[in-house]
């Protein structure tokens, strides 16, 4: 997602513009396939410093079920609110900043031909926004931890022993069933 933003960088304080986003993305997240759109709403608002963003974005993604190893499709939301400084006048064309001593590390530049980009903090919020054991539904049953089958797909033929320790529980359990 690149925006054009010399317009922008040329108003007063508080000008804005707003772009709704329907693209395919231009990153990769770590363990996703992303088939879908990145899609949703983008306001960029001209600041002091520079340009103010705050987007709204969702995708798709597949990902891998933590329970039965099969696919799980998981819609990602991320909102993102970051400051990007330009790095040129764009009246002068005179390079305005960073100095080597002013670079903080985590200022976000816009480019020098006025570019701001956003695929890399967006890429950032949705690596985030990954869940950490991703289900392909609630009611996942996963594999059996014996022979490896997929118990959604219907049970297995393993002998579960059950260990003797958890009989008490299983106990206390059935009688609380049955009154």
């Amino acid at each position: 997602m690149q925006f054009n933003v010399a317009d922008l960088l040329k108003g007063p304080q508080g000008a804005t513009r707003e772009y709704v986003v329907d693209e395919k993305p231009n990153f990769e997240l770590i363990g996703a396939e992303c088939p879908g759109h990145l899609q949703g709403h983008v306001t960029l608002m001209r600041t002091q410093q520079g340009i103010l963003v705050e987007a709204s974005l969702s995708l798709m993604v597949e990902l891998t079920c933590a329970r039965c190893l099969g696919p799980a499709e998981t819609k990602l939301e991320v909102n993102i609110a970051e400051e990007f400084r330009p790095t040129v006048d764009v009246l002068t064309g005179e390079r305005i900043y960073p100095e080597p001593e002013e670079f903080l590390g985590d200022d976000i530049m816009i480019s020098p031909q006025h570019i701001l980009d956003l695929d890399e903090p967006a890429r950032q919020e949705f690596e985030v926004a990954i869940p950490l054991k991703p289900l392909c539904s609630e009611a996942c049953a996963g594999l059996c931890p014996i022979c490896g089958q997929n118990l959604n797909e219907g049970p297995c033929n393993c002998l579960h022993e059950s260990d003797l320790r958890w009989e008490a529980l299983r106990h206390l359990l059935d009688e609380g069933a049955t009154q």
